[in-house]
């Protein structure tokens, strides 16, 4: 696993665990900032319409429940089942813990700040989301991980062998041109520097597809990112935010790069550092995570009954927002103490 696959893998995980949460949301949440909308005949509620068909609370909620039913359920088993073992073994969760962790996450992003808003500009994630999947993420680590010992000499191991691994790397905010010629990329410095706007020369010239639609937008990226070309990256470095350069040539075009902003990520301490790799180790030695959920549902006896109303019965809470944080910790009786910043 590369550096860069490592730090983003908790993202991802928190990320995963998001998306069935929202979609538990849509399936048991009974409220709603909508207008009531009125009953038919049959006791149901219209919640769409095209032309004169209906479609019904009832047939929305069945087509959600065979799309993501079964994940939610067993999304909230496994909560349950967690929350038991580390009751059972008195493992406990620091809001600092939770604040540290998402501080981590961030770092790629520059800010957590920044990091916050994208996931919830982006992809509609907030912020109680993202600290409801993350205590449930480091309880199950520690369950995971309760029984292994790093030693000290193990730590000293792992960062003689990977040095660099914790070093932050420059963040650099890109858009770019591509163009097929040097004589056309000229001309595209030239209509720059007459005050034509960036992001509208990328959409009507370049050739890059993958960013023209964004007026050219890369995006934050690190210093030696691999999938943007070497030369962008070299020229790029060698810039202050709000600098345009070019002709760069590339394989088969020229491109024009704009360095947006430049964020020099905050180090790590040299304690944070070693509980880091002491954490990742243990990780390493333990039994997988999913694994774990399952041994643990299996433990506490978890079950989904497919009797409709049997189903409903086990499923009868909300998972709207406020429940995500602070009906999450009563309602599975997981233990956090202090208090988030």
């Amino acid at each position: 696993m590369t550096r860069q696959e490592k730090g983003l893998r908790a993202t991802v995980i928190v990320l995963a665990a998001c998306v069935l949460c929202m979609g538990g949301w849509i399936i048991f949440s009974e409220g709603g900032s909508q207008e009531p909308s009125p009953p038919l005949q049959d006791g149901t509620q219209t919640v769409a319409s095209i032309q004169d068909r209906a479609i019904t609370e009832d047939e929305w909620v069945d087509e959600l429940k065979k799309r993501y039913g079964n994940e939610m359920l067993m999304t909230m088993l496994n909560r349950q089942a967690v929350a038991l073992e580390a009751r059972a073994k008195d493992i406990d969760i620091t809001m600092s813990e939770v604040d540290e962790e998402l501080e981590v996450m961030s770092r790629s992003y520059g800010s957590k700040e920044r990091f916050l808003s994208e996931m919830e500009d982006q992809l509609g994630i907030t912020e109680s989301e993202l600290k409801t999947e993350t205590i449930y993420r480091l309880l199950l680590e520690k369950i995971a991980t309760s029984d292994v010992h790093i030693e000290e000499q193990q730590i000293d191991a792992y960062l003689e062998q990977y040095p660099d691994q914790f070093r932050p790397k420059k963040q650099l905010n890109l858009s770019m041109i591509e163009v097929p010629s040097e004589s056309e990329a000229d001309q595209v410095m030239d209509r720059l520097e007459n005050g034509e706007n960036f992001a509208d020369l990328a959409t009507e010239l370049s050739m890059d597809e993958y960013t023209r639609e964004d007026g050219g937008k890369i995006g934050l990226i690190e210093e030696d990112d691999p999938f943007v070309p070497p030369a962008v990256l070299d020229a790029a470095l060698t810039l202050e935010p709000g600098d345009i350069a070019g002709p760069i040539s590339l394989t088969d075009a020229y491109a024009i790069v704009y360095v947006q902003d430049i964020i020099q990520p905050q180090a790590l301490s040299e304690e944070g550092i070693r509980e880091a790799v002491r954490r990742q180790l243990a990780l390493e030695q333990s039994v997988s995570l999913s694994e774990l959920e399952r041994q643990l549902r299996e433990k506490y006896a978890a079950r989904i009954i497919d009797h409709k109303e049997g189903l409903l019965r086990q499923s009868n809470i909300s998972l709207q927002e406020p429940f995500l944080l602070e009906g999450y910790l009563a309602y599975s009786g997981t233990k956090v103490t202090g208090k988030f910043n």
